[in-house]
């Protein structure tokens, strides 16, 4: 495992675990073409407790193969969210956004500031959380066996730089227990979570990075 990532890394996996909050945490969407009704009635019931959802915090495990499914990686952390708001953990980096600005913590001496960019392609939990990916995917029901709800999401736009999320809707809790997004070069990345509540009450401070708590550190502006 790899236990030191510089900047750009941290914020490419981030990305990926973007999609992933985008899709646990934002099913407000509307079926379109080949949307099968099952797969509706899967997805708007999962919808409705994320809507009704007064914060979210939630454990997980990341894992990325590569196209042979070796295993490149594996890592562990934490995430809550609160309307566009949210937080990330992974190892000693740290993401804060408090919906207009971003930080980008590599826990130890640097954090980047940037503001929230809606146009960026690696789906920020902000562009979800808006109705971003509305119009995005087909979604099918693959598998309704055993403990899961297998759902396939296809990309409506066969430019994005991933072409499948698979998710894994556990039947007594309607939420995603885990998904795996594979892009266009056969990389996947599994993500696996659980300790999920709905509940959670979070300050707004949470989301934002203190630089009085962090003597010492730079504070670099993007």
């Amino acid at each position: 495992m790899v236990e030191c990532r510089n900047l750009h890394q941290q914020i490419l996996l981030m990305k990926k675990i973007s999609v992933v909050i985008v899709i646990l945490f934002s099913f407000i969407l509307t079926m379109y073409g080949q949307n099968s009704p099952d797969a509706q009635s899967i997805v708007d019931k999962s919808a409705n407790k994320i809507k009704s959802s007064k914060g979210i915090n939630v454990s997980f495990s990341l894992t990325q193969r590569d196209k042979q499914n070796q295993v490149m990686d594996r890592t562990k952390g934490n995430m809550k969210i609160k309307e566009q708001k949210y937080y990330i953990k992974q190892e000693d980096n740290e993401i804060y956004c408090n919906g207009v600005n971003v930080w980008n913590y590599d826990g130890e001496n640097e954090v980047t500031v940037a503001k929230v960019d809606n146009d960026d392609d690696g789906f920020s939990p902000q562009q979800i959380l808006t109705g971003f990916n509305k119009k995005d995917f087909d979604i099918k029901l693959i598998s309704s066996e055993g403990t899961y709800y297998l759902l396939q999401l296809t990309p409506i736009d066969k430019r994005k730089n991933f072409k499948q999320i698979m998710l894994y809707i556990n039947k007594s809790t309607s939420l995603v227990s885990k998904a795996v997004i594979t892009d266009k070069a056969n990389t996947s990345t599994e993500i696996s979570f659980t300790n999920i509540s709905l509940n959670a009450s979070f300050s707004d401070n949470q989301f934002v990075f203190d630089a009085a708590k962090h003597p010492g550190v730079e504070v670099i502006n993007q």
